[in-house]
């Protein structure tokens, strides 16, 4: 008898403990969750303000421009790899499932910034905007079909009025935006296959930085023969000296958001980045009518008010799942 009760009490320990074990793998995922969702945010703030930093390069040319930030952003992270993460990059060139994900993404990611670059160098800042308010519903939908997330109630009645707000805008829009459909759906699925790679984000964005380097050096040799290189002309004044530093700088602007993505994709459901991805475009349509003194229409209103409505919704869902955790 007394030895059934020492096994009996032995299984009530035991069970105990596996709950305490899957109450605190709970408790880890959901800060990890936290943690991907706080380093979302912190990406699409930077990237909200970045029309304003490329306003300052209007004297450069925009392949001038794409060459040195791919170059400049694989100098940084290269730096970040070797002497403070002590990480090795070139390792994952080496495997090829890292290849068949990070060629890819490198080659999407690179493609993107061309076509964002040349938007912001031709006053296109609002039809760039428009893209960034394309790309969450692309990121949504990915979500769902490709890594099955489940929508709640509210993340649904929240899709529908972004969806209507997009749809509104880009039918008064005047124009086909293509410029726009291009950034929604390179950067939407490049978050897809950095998502389904799920590999570090400094040692990946370092890859891709690879990946695009040939193009980059490519780009800066032709705008140096053709003799309209800002970075090395001969100009020694000050103004010149300033560009230069500009264009160095368009490493970490460059950089710094994609690995604070890179770790919000492998932290974050796909459909929630979503969601959080309507910060950039908000930033970065206000900058251009406030700051660069493009037009807001009547249009614009209606997109802003159904997607911030959309947001409200998303916020309040956060707020209760929360309060049914606790």
């Amino acid at each position: 008898m007394k030895s059934f009760l020492e096994g009996k009490n032995g299984f009530g320990e035991g069970a105990s403990e596996r709950k305490n074990e899957m109450e605190s793998e709970a408790e880890a995922s959901r800060a990890e969750a936290g943690r991907g969702a706080l380093a979302a945010v912190g990406c699409y703030l930077l990237w909200g303000f970045c029309p304003l930093f490329w306003a300052l390069l209007d004297n450069v040319g925009s392949i001038e421009i794409i060459g040195q930030r791919i170059v400049w952003s694989l100098v940084l992270t290269v730096v970040a790899c070797k002497f403070i993460l002590k990480v090795d990059f070139v390792g994952l060139l080496r495997d090829a499932r890292a290849r068949r994900f990070l060629i890819p993404s490198g080659l999407l990611i690179m493609l993107n910034w061309s076509l964002y670059i040349v938007a912001m160098v031709t006053n296109n800042v609002v039809e760039a905007s428009l893209g960034y308010y394309i790309n969450p519903l692309v990121s949504i939908v990915l979500g769902l079909v490709v890594f099955r997330e489940r929508l709640t109630p509210l993340q649904i009645a929240a899709t529908v009025l972004s969806a209507a707000g997009v749809i509104y805008f880009t039918v008064n829009y005047g124009s086909f935006p293509w410029i726009a459909l291009v950034l929604a759906f390179t950067f939407g699925i490049y978050g897809a296959v950095k998502k389904r790679g799920g590999y570090p984000a400094v040692p990946t964005i370092a890859v891709e930085g690879i990946v695009a380097l040939p193009f980059a050096i490519v780009a800066l040799v032709a705008v140096a023969i053709a003799g309209q290189s800002v970075f090395f002309s001969p100009d020694m004044s000050l103004e010149a000296w300033q560009t230069r530093v500009l264009l160095v700088l368009t490493g970490p602007i460059t950089a710094v958001p994609l690995i604070l993505f890179a770790t919000a994709a492998n932290k974050t459901p796909l459909s929630l980045i979503g969601f959080i991805q309507y910060i950039s475009p908000t930033i970065s349509l206000l900058s251009g009518v406030l700051v660069l003194g493009e037009p807001f229409t009547s249009a614009h209103a209606v997109c802003f008010a159904c997607i911030w409505a959309g947001a409200v919704l998303v916020i309040v869902d956060a707020i209760r799942k929360q309060v049914r955790q606790r």
